[in-house]
């Protein structure tokens, strides 16, 4: 059956036509922006584990939507942070295991969690979150503050496109 399926797709991408203009990595918002994101995760994640610090950038990231929102239901991180229920469940277990945050049961419905940083989490979460800002600044360097809202403009823009 696979060998049915890949004819079929080679049949449709002849049929295609041709376009006129060629498709560049170095033009793609969509590769400049994975590129850029790339970068910078490889880089925090570098310096967290230098640094000792239990978590990666990926944690890091559920970290700042809880600080930002504690109490939060797990569905609503879910939706945020575009993870399916089960990737969002098993990082929420490990930051948890961790002791950075905990989940407790909803007041309204038991069977819905809420998700709380915990004090070693939020003392953690203060010198992550300098060592995050200065690898951002490093990354900005050099760059007009007027282009930074203009790109910020725009990467916004790109995503509401899409979602």
């Amino acid at each position: 059956m696979p060998a049915v399926e890949n004819s079929c797709s080679i049949q449709l991408l002849l049929l295609m036509p041709k376009k006129t203009s060629t498709y560049s990595l170095d033009e793609s918002l969509g590769h400049l922006s994975s590129n850029a994101s790339r970068a910078v995760l490889r880089r925090i994640n570098r310096e967290l584990s230098r640094r000792k610090f239990p978590i990666t950038s990926e944690q890091f990231s559920v970290l700042v939507h809880v600080w930002d929102q504690n109490g939060s239901p797990q569905y609503v991180l879910t939706e945020k942070l575009y993870k399916d229920k089960t990737a969002m469940a098993r990082a929420l277990s490990t930051i948890e295991s961790l002791g950075l945050l905990v989940r407790m049961p909803g007041q309204v419905d038991g069977r819905e969690k809420l998700v709380f940083v915990t004090k070693q989490g939020r003392d953690m979460m203060s010198e992550v979150a300098d060592l995050v800002s200065g690898i951002l600044e490093e990354a900005q360097k050099g760059i007009p503050e007027s282009d930074l809202q203009v790109c910020k403009s725009v990467l916004r823009r790109f995503h509401r496109n899409l979602t």
